[in-house]
C-alpha cells in the first residue's frame, strides 16, 4: 500500500481530504517516525 502525508492530503491536491488515488491510504506522523527509526537509510528533499 502507498501511504499519503495526512495534512498534504487535507490541504493540497485536486480532491482535497481524499486520497490521491485508489489504493492511497492516510498516514500519521507516529508512522512517520517508525518508518525512519526502522529504515536504514532516509532521503529527504
Amino acid at each position: 500500500p502507498v501511504k499519503v502525508c495526512g495534512t498534504c492530503m487535507v490541504r493540497c491536491g485536486i480532491y482535497k481530504n481524499q486520497p490521491y488515488f485508489d489504493g492511497a491510504d492516510k498516514a500519521t506522523m507516529p508512522e512517520l517516525a517508525e518508518w525512519i527509526v526502522s529504515s536504514d537509510k532516509i532521503i529527504t528533499f
